[in-house]
């Protein structure tokens, strides 16, 4: 039987020297997506020079859309959602890559899951992969979330329509906004998969990072934890 479609959408920001990077990732899968949406956010170097060039040398297959100023990785996101038609999404950040098989992986695990969730290997600089992790064991995802941000965009994939039953990303946030799109989404029912192969990078480059902002992420994640879903939780655990 054949794996559903997917698409992917890889927000970039002053990635001009890594962005190809991601892109080749995904057009080298041996399940090859419908379509890549980049979306600029209204970056200060060359990123956008760089996805026209994808556009053009990869027609049908890579859409670039460029954004006249900055709005945050959850915009973006949002952005290229809004294009997308395949039943599953993958949002890769345009600083990691996918290893080979990783789609067919994380596709091919979907049946009966919303969320489909990989392992990851760090690298930092031009360093080697580090081992293979993973924040989520598989276990309850309602604890898991309640712990912080245990599963990230570049080693996951999600159904299109649980991304737009909770309205996609949340722009006020410039960081957690992930971590923030997962628990409103296991609240909102979504069913969780944790599989046992490395599928992506997650890579350390040069560059501007908002997460470097202890004091935002801070706050940010207070914001998190307050949810509702997490929350009730919380009440509901005997105390120790």
């Amino acid at each position: 039987m054949p794996l559903p479609a997917y698409d992917v959408v890889i927000p970039c920001y002053n990635r001009a020297h890594v962005v190809a990077d991601a892109v080749a990732s995904v057009l080298a899968q041996d399940h090859s997506p419908a379509r890549v949406i980049v979306v600029d956010d209204g970056s200060g170097d060359d990123s956008a020079g760089v996805i026209r060039g994808l556009e053009t040398a990869h027609p049908g297959r890579v859409t670039g859309v460029i954004l006249p100023r900055n709005e945050g990785a959850s915009n973006a996101r949002n952005v290229g959602t809004a294009l997308c038609h395949s039943p599953w999404i993958a949002f890769l950040d345009s600083d990691d890559v996918w290893l080979p098989g990783a789609a067919r992986a994380l596709v091919g695990a979907g049946h009966g899951a919303d969320v489909v969730v990989g392992h990851f290997a760090r690298v930092e600089g031009d360093g080697a992969p580090g081992a293979p992790e993973c924040g989520w064991w598989g276990d309850d995802i309602q604890v898991a979330l309640g712990q912080g941000g245990v599963i990230g965009p570049s080693w996951s994939i999600v159904r299109r329509g649980c991304v737009t039953a909770v309205n996609g990303f949340d722009p006020s946030f410039h960081n957690c906004n992930d971590w923030d799109f997962y628990v409103r989404a296991a609240a909102a029912g979504a069913r969780f998969r944790r599989i046992d192969m490395l599928v992506a990078l997650y890579r350390t480059v040069a560059g501007s990072r908002l997460v470097s902002d202890v004091g935002v992420g801070a706050r940010n994640a207070q914001r998190v934890l307050a949810h509702p879903y997490l929350t009730a939780r919380r009440r509901a655990e005997p105390a120790i």
